[in-house]
């Protein structure tokens, strides 16, 4: 019995046929993996410039507004004039004020001649403490009343607070204006500089720092470039635009640059985060700033990754290198034939 085993272990051995997949051919392998071409991720040192336009201004710019409404008298300077510190640029018609004056003035009268006689009725035992004390703190009020009443009536004129020139006016006399509604715009000459102010993203905010350079080209003087640098960053952003102010200092290179020249600067920031740039066939799908690309492992296995890129060009998008660590393969040509786990041919 145990031959007849023996035996038939052998026949059925002898007679095994193979079949496919019984073996795995390391050539078929590789025929069945996808094939795809590669690049790996390295930091790029070519600096992307921020464009951005805007006008030029002076340094030191001031709009110049009455504190209180009413309808002005007299103007007393135009557009380009020249001023000096102290000088009366602009009245109103001071009817009203005044009158607002003489009546504090007059509550001021009364309630001292309440109180006089008052404190003589508490002398002979004919009036209270509390009255006294009453009249005296109307006395304090109807003073500031009257303190408050002159302060609007000096500041019914509006004069120059520094040497300087008349950049823009914005009412005539005749015209019914509001508190702090500018009329005149100046420029002080203490700081006599021009300045070009423009309004980038938070995106680009966050890489600008003091100092940084620019080139700046004017429409005024087509095709020449003027260097300019940051000398000042807005703290908040502009509630009407949400951009952030940035003003650059202009090198006028001896030529004669006025306010409200218009201009453009490619700025050239200095927190620039490190970025590999990678080709735009690297991008499978995205939304918003977040991309797909796929990756190839140590095995040689296609993986999924989500990405923020930072740049977008024609050819090429960029990646800061911190999203990039531990990442040496990334699949260009043929990604959009890929999904998640396939088993990729690195193409040479």
């Amino acid at each position: 019995m145990y031959r007849l085993l023996i035996l038939i272990s052998l026949i059925i051995f002898s007679c095994r046929e193979e079949y496919p997949g019984q073996f795995i051919d390391p050539d078929e392998e590789k025929e069945t993996a996808i094939p795809v071409s590669v690049v790996a991720p390295t930091a790029s040192e070519e600096s992307f410039p921020i464009i951005a336009g805007g006008t030029v201004g002076a340094k030191q710019e001031a709009n110049l507004s009455f504190k209180i409404g009413g309808l002005i008298d007299q103007t007393y300077v135009r557009e380009g004039q020249r001023v000096g510190a102290g000088q009366v640029l602009a009245r109103l018609k001071t009817t009203e004020i005044d009158a607002q004056v003489a009546q504090a003035q007059e509550a001021v009268t009364k309630v001292e001649r309440d109180l006089e006689r008052v404190r003589r009725l508490l002398a002979d035992s004919a009036a209270t403490r509390t009255q006294v004390q009453d009249l005296e703190t109307a006395l304090a009020v109807a003073e500031r009343d009257l303190e408050i009443a002159g302060f609007n009536q000096q500041y019914a004129q509006i004069t120059a607070p520094t040497t300087g020139r008349v950049l823009q006016q914005f009412s005539e006399a005749g015209e019914l204006v509001g508190p702090g509604s500018p009329v005149y715009r100046i420029a002080s000459e203490g700081r006599n500089e021009s300045v070009l102010r423009v309004g980038v993203s938070d995106r680009d905010y966050v890489n600008i720092a003091l100092g940084d350079k620019a080139e700046l080209k004017l429409d005024a003087y087509p095709g020449r470039t003027f260097e300019a640098r940051v000398s000042e960053l807005a703290a908040a952003a502009d509630p009407r635009t949400g951009t952030f102010q940035v003003e650059l200092t202009i090198d006028p290179d001896g030529q004669v640059i006025r306010n409200g020249f218009v201009g453009r600067i490619a700025l050239f920031p200095s927190r620039e985060p490190a970025y590999a740039r990678l080709p735009i066939e690297a991008m499978v799908e995205g939304q918003g700033q977040r991309v797909d690309v796929f990756i190839v492992d140590a095995e040689g296995i296609a993986r999924k990754r989500t990405l923020t890129f930072g740049r977008l060009g024609d050819d090429y998008f960029t990646v800061s290198l911190d999203q990039l660590e531990g990442i040496d393969r990334i699949v260009t040509a043929g990604a959009t034939y890929l999904q998640d786990g396939d088993q990729v041919n690195i193409l040479p």
